[in-house]
């Protein structure tokens, strides 16, 4: 603000302030306490425009070097800077607001399918340097369908946002939670093993009402595999969960390296061996 500005003003009194017009040295002091870079660039624009046009005006070697002249100047800068930063302050909120509806379901608060490519596979890299486990678990509801079909889908609606609301209250802030659609819930489970998500899963079925219930597959993340992968693997288990007749949690087998395939110098023991010893 203004106090802190002219309070430094005065540390730029001597040696370091010689030669400079307050015209340069105010705007600049409260530019760069308080602006992000784009107020600083747009501050600087109206410094250099409040400078050079009574210099085009009255030609620079008559140009007028008073105080006077300088403190209305600068005031004029500040001033319009003043509006650029409540300017450039709605746009940014703007800006804040459509990021986080790009990446949010609207219905249950939850990470959109583009939310989740986003910070999953960041998860998964910073696990990766950490040496952390993660656990991804794939999940819907039981005869989600039939609920829309019989009693609308307002009532299916609220079953979304009460099941969102559920998960949120049962994982931990650190977990990716997202909707990708429909009735499906995914979420990464940060620094946990699948013991720990196996625990958390049954929490969440805790809290689930009587009336309700859903399926689970969990997977393991193997520190090799894509996002992707672990993805399918995780709803390979909730396929399975699904066709033992719901209401249950089935965890994915791991992630098997392929077989070295045989060369011509090979003979069938020899390749036997090989992939016996991986």
């Amino acid at each position: 603000g203004l106090i802190p500005a002219l309070t430094l003003m005065q540390a730029y009194s001597g040696g370091a302030a010689s030669g400079y017009s307050v015209l340069v040295i105010i705007p600049m002091v409260w530019f760069g306490l308080e602006a992000t870079d784009v107020e600083l660039v747009a501050g600087m624009l109206v410094l250099v425009a409040c400078c050079a046009l009574p210099m085009v005006l009255v030609g620079a070697p008559a140009y007028p070097r008073s105080w006077g002249h300088a403190t209305l100047l600068t005031l004029i800068g500040i001033a319009v800077a003043g509006s650029l930063r409540a300017v450039t302050r709605e746009l940014a909120m703007v800006a804040q607001r459509f990021a986080h509806e790009a990446v949010v379901d609207d219905l249950t608060g939850l990470l959109n399918r583009r939310g989740w490519r986003y910070n999953a596979p960041r998860e998964l890299a910073r696990a990766a340097r950490g040496g952390n486990p993660i656990t991804l678990v794939a999940l819907d509801l039981d005869n989600f369908k039939e609920l829309n079909d019989e009693l609308g889908h307002e009532r299916g609606d609220r079953a979304l946002r009460e099941t969102a609301e559920r998960i949120r209250a049962t994982l931990r802030a650190g977990d990716v939670v997202a909707r990708l659609g429909g009735d499906e819930f995914v979420a990464l489970l940060t620094n946990s093993t699948l013991t720990g998500s196996l625990t958390a899963i049954d929490r969440l079925r805790e809290s689930t009402p009587a009336t309700e219930s859903f399926s689970s597959g969990v997977a393991v993340w193997d520190r090799r595999e894509e996002l992707s992968e672990l993805l399918r693997r995780a709803d390979l288990a909730l396929y399975a969960a699904k066709d033992a007749g719901g209401g249950c949690t089935s965890v994915a087998a791991p992630q098997l390296e392929p077989l070295p395939a045989p060369t011509d110098d090979d003979d069938d023991s020899e390749f036997r061996e090989r992939v016996a010893a991986g």
